[in-house]
């Protein structure tokens, strides 16, 4: 079984890297990736426990790209010791820190009686997110649970929506060669462009490597699309659940499976686990 993108406590899961590898050796799973948002905090752990699990992994990350909408490109097998490479996950650490602050003190002026410390109490100890100020509005009785805090406080529009800031999608791509990496554009179903196609032939262009066609949202016609565009551009596939712990209760670890012997897929392990061995 492959699972290639999942979340762990040092972004928005609510599992730690090593139990995230204890489950994942549980479920059979041989391939794994911890791909947390805009933060590797939580890689050596997963990649020492992968080790002595006998899973294959390497590093990863999701990065959060600048467009009207969400963007994300997951990064496979970068140095995570290159310099310039830590320094723009550092940037990314920094501003998402700062934008969470202020979404929480922007509610806290609006009367809403949450705190800092129950924030940074239900991120424990990882990069704070959207998802524990949502945590913190439900144990404080403003929302029955996640989904409907992010709707009445937290997405765009809402009292404490606070703008973050983003990487260029070029940036991201440029740095994940510079560091190695090998850069694939996540769930594109969710990206919601009006031309998909164009978008995908333009990150190509500028070193996007594969797609991640095999994603829990996407439908059976979907997943054969971007196998179909991913193959027309040069680009391997890859699948992934997209595990968040708690956070999601409609996902969990090896769920999505389907692309499974697509040879798209195959090759995309290969070129993701096999470079990393050098």
């Amino acid at each position: 079984m492959i699972d290639l993108h999942m979340h762990s406590t040092a972004s928005d899961g609510t599992d730690s890297p090593a139990a995230l590898i204890a489950a994942c050796k549980e479920r059979g799973i041989a391939h794994a990736v911890l791909t947390d948002h805009d933060t590797i905090a939580g890689v050596s752990e997963f990649l020492t426990e992968a080790e002595k699990a006998g899973i294959t992994a390497v590093t990863g990350i999701e990065f959060s790209a600048a467009y009207d909408g969400e963007l994300h490109i997951l990064v496979y097998g970068a140095d995570i010791q290159n310099r310039e490479y830590r320094d723009m996950i550092e940037q990314m650490q920094n501003s998402r820190k700062n934008r969470i602050h202020a979404m929480t003190q922007k509610l806290m002026d609006g009367g809403y009686a949450i705190s800092h410390e129950a924030v940074a109490r239900f991120a424990a100890g990882g990069v704070p997110g959207r998802p524990h100020i949502a945590q913190a509005l439900v144990e404080a009785g403003y929302a029955e649970d996640i989904t409907q805090a992010f709707g009445r406080y937290l997405n765009a529009g809402c009292p404490g929506f606070v703008e973050r800031f983003k990487l260029t999608q070029e940036q991201i791509l440029a740095m994940a060669k510079k560091a190695g990496g090998i850069a694939v554009l996540a769930h594109p179903k969710l990206i919601f462009h009006p031309d998909i196609e164009g978008l995908v032939a333009q990150l190509s262009a500028l070193g996007l490597q594969g797609l991640e066609a095999f994603y829990p949202e996407h439908s059976n016609e979907e997943c054969d699309y971007f196998c179909k565009l991913a193959q027309q551009y040069g680009l391997f596939v890859t699948q992934g659940s997209d595990h968040h712990g708690g956070m999601r209760s409609t996902t969990w670890l090896g769920k999505e499976q389907r692309g499974q012997e697509h040879p798209l897929l195959q090759a995309g392990v290969r070129t993701i686990f096999e470079k990393s061995r050098g």
